[in-house]
């Protein structure tokens, strides 16, 4: 599994839109509020959950993530506060020779032959079916703080390594984790 944050973007906005809940008065053209104070109620409203924490939706992350077909389905479990675009199997599964490296660390070599072969046979419909869970896809991945907080609640300890790489990732490469634990 490979992750690399791409972006960020949305923090001074969202500590905007929670100072508007905080009876600060702005004109359109000038809003003014107190960032430090917003940055320290945001620590602690992003803990309580139950729309006190509503303001990290509007903080997006951009991914790409690399990883087993196994992992997009408990991952495909997100839906709202995520979109993603992925390196579809049907535009691209038979373009390239298949090899061990497009999959997850346990496949035999004469499973990855078997594939390529029906690839080379232009068999589509039966390597689609054949293909393994363990086949690596690449996501391009937009998700809100929010729902990464959720997701890392969710599956913290997971028994899937995949989650336990992804979380370590995520924490390490977002400007404010203290936002999401």
């Amino acid at each position: 599994m490979q992750i690399k944050k791409l972006d960020e973007a949305g923090y001074r906005s969202a500590l905007l839109g929670l100072s508007f809940s905080h009876a600060v008065e702005c004109d359109i053209d000038d809003c003014q509020y107190d960032f430090a104070n917003m940055k320290n109620l945001s620590e602690v409203l992003c803990k309580k959950d139950r729309g006190h924490n509503k303001f990290l939706e509007q903080i997006q992350t951009w991914f790409i993530i690399r990883a087993p077909l196994y992992w997009w389905k408990q991952f495909d479990t997100y839906r709202v506060g995520v979109s993603k675009s992925s390196k579809s199997t049907m535009h691209t599964l038979m373009k390239k020779e298949l090899k061990k490296s497009d999959f997850s660390e346990n496949i035999f070599i004469y499973t990855v032959e078997f594939l390529e072969t029906l690839r080379r046979n232009k068999k589509f419909d039966t390597l689609n079916a054949e293909l393994p869970n363990g086949y690596l896809q690449t996501r391009l991945v937009n998700v809100n703080y929010k729902t990464l907080r959720n997701m890392i609640k969710q599956r913290k300890h997971h028994k899937l390594k995949e989650w336990e790489y992804f979380i370590g990732t995520v924490l390490l490469t977002v400007n404010r984790p203290e936002l999401l634990e």
